[in-house]
């Protein structure tokens, strides 16, 4: 069965007529007749009764008619959405990133301007781990991701920095002492903490675990988060401090509290990774912005 027996026989089912069918697709009507006894051979089942004047849809035509409607429709969307995904203001566009960057900023302001010049691009933002974020990557079903990384990828992926962000100490708003920037390691050590795990990001985990070593920061860890919006909602309940990234506060609770610390002058390297093999134009757009 081939695309195009469907076809006449939705362009037969439509006028049940043979001579304008066959107009309606541009092949001779023996073609076009030829081509439904195909079909109902290969179906075992006649899809029209054949009257003296003419044709008519029967029972079976009609159930027929109905279902492969809409998938001819779904399949001239889908040539059609390929034809123009040649031209940067048609196609798709998906990208990744945590969700907290996506607040305020220059990410923010360079997705709603692409958004406002593109209307006709679909875009998808996917919201993940940096691990989940390079396995979408990986396979193709995004085309780019702002990610902290801290170890080299490979010459598969181009990388373009975004921003160097500050780690902040976020502590409960019901305590009633106040952390300032100037807080000793010895006192943040009699602190109790909140952490992530390893298994949610080990290159994140490992990167924070030399800076804490150095630093001789070594508290008594009472949760486990996965992830860290949840690392600031155990924060918020009062079951300890917990190091995070400075873009979760362009969103304010009154449950938190925060502050940078001198102890912790280091920075998160967030970046925009890409495949350096991309031809899709709507990206090229993207970047664009980025660079701006």
């Amino acid at each position: 069965m081939e695309l195009r027996h469907l076809k006449y026989f939705l362009a037969v089912a439509e006028t049940q007529n043979i001579r304008l069918a066959a107009q309606k697709v541009h092949v001779t009507q023996p073609a076009i007749s030829r081509k439904i006894k195909e079909l109902e051979a290969e179906l075992g089942v006649l899809l029209f009764d054949r009257l003296p004047k003419g044709l008519r849809l029967n029972r079976a035509g009609k159930i027929y008619q109905k279902q492969l409607g809409s998938i001819i429709r779904q399949i001239d969307d889908a040539n059609e959405r390929v034809r123009q995904f040649t031209h940067t203001e048609y196609g798709s566009l998906g990208l990744g990133a945590p969700d907290f960057v996506l607040w305020e900023g220059q990410i923010n302001q360079s997705i709603n301007q692409f958004r406002h010049d593109n209307h006709d691009v679909e875009l998808e933002v996917y919201s993940d781990t940096p691990a989940v974020l390079l396995k979408r990557l990986e396979l193709d079903q995004i085309d780019g991701a702002f990610i902290y990384h801290f170890s080299e990828l490979s010459s598969e992926y181009a990388v373009q920095p975004i921003a160097q962000d500050k780690l902040v100490l976020a502590y409960p708003a019901s305590w009633k002492q106040t952390l300032s920037p100037s807080t000793s390691i010895e006192a943040l050590n009699r602190l109790p903490s909140v952490r992530l795990p390893r298994s949610v990001d080990p290159e994140y985990y490992d990167w924070q675990e030399i800076l804490f070593n150095e630093i001789g920061w070594g508290p008594e860890v009472t949760q486990w988060a996965h992830g860290e919006s949840t690392m600031l909602g155990l924060v918020a309940a009062g079951n300890g401090v917990a190091i995070v990234n400075e873009r979760h506060f362009t969103r304010p609770s009154n449950m938190l509290r925060y502050t940078p610390l001198d102890v912790l002058p280091h920075t998160s390297p967030l970046s925009f990774v890409y495949k350096t093999t991309t031809d899709n134009p709507a990206l090229m757009a993207f970047l664009q912005l980025l660079a701006n």
